[in-house]
């Protein structure tokens, strides 16, 4: 079965957990998964001394299949966010160029106008307010203040093709401002189900843990296979920089 139709499989089940029983994964997704794959095939292997003490075959099949949600459910929300920063970026690169082009079209039109108080009123408006938002519809209003206006603009040389392009880079930045913003919200909706999904997966995983390290709590290399190496490491640098931070002082 595909990791994608696990996801679908679970999806009601993962919607079910409610945002005060979601917990927060403390690793990478990836070692996250990693791991309960590992854990996977060492409790399946290690089956036969674990069912005794009612570990099913059933649990471990839910483990795998969570773990192909899970996965899923990280990739859709890596691709989105992937997707948002593409946008965000283009943005960033383009927007300085795009408020010079602004300011210059302002600029030209404040002194071709400079006689008509009325024309000047509708600039003051347009040039109000300083967000991405208020750049993009300056870009537009101008296009058509300008279109409305022709002659004064025409008296002072100005390239008329201006207007045009005005207009077609607030469509342009338009559009990709809109990539950001609406990208908010199903980025908040992936991500949600992603922590759901790992919550979900993270019950299972600790439950198969806590049978391994139970039923190996003799055997001390077996029961490390029932512990997370990650955070095992991650505690022994931390003992080891606090240990040397004492030493220093």
């Amino acid at each position: 079965m595909s990791d994608q139709q696990n996801l679908l499989d679970h999806l009601e089940e993962i919607k079910a957990v409610s945002e005060e029983k979601i917990v927060y994964c403390d690793m990478p997704y990836k070692v996250f998964i990693d791991e309960a794959e590992g854990l996977h095939t060492r409790a399946s292997i290690d089956l036969p001394l674990l069912s005794p003490y009612n570990l099913t075959s059933e649990k471990l099949v839910r483990l795998l299949s969570l773990i192909g949600a899970l996965r899923t459910a990280q990739s859709n929300w890596e691709s989105q966010k992937t997707d948002k920063q593409k946008a965000i970026d283009t943005w960033e690169k383009e927007a300085p160029a795009m408020i010079e082009f602004r300011d210059d079209l302002i600029a030209h039109m404040e002194f071709a106008y400079r006689s008509r108080p009325d024309l000047l009123d509708r600039l003051n408006e347009i040039k109000e307010g300083n967000s991405r938002a208020d750049t993009v519809q300056d870009l537009a209003s101008l296009s058509v203040l300008g279109k409305e206006n022709p002659e004064l603009l025409s008296n002072i040389n100005f390239d008329m093709e201006w207007l045009q392009t005005s207009a077609d880079m607030a469509d342009r930045m338009g559009g990709l401002l809109g990539e950001i913003n609406g990208r908010m919200y199903f980025e908040d909706e992936l991500k949600l189900t992603r922590d759901k999904a790992y919550t979900l997966c993270k019950d299972v995983v600790d439950e198969v843990r806590s049978y391994g390290k139970f039923v190996f709590r003799k055997d001390a290399d077996k029961r490390k296979a029932y512990s997370s190496k990650y955070s095992r490491e991650r505690l022994a640098a931390y003992r080891k920089a606090k240990a040397t931070e004492e030493n220093a002082n």
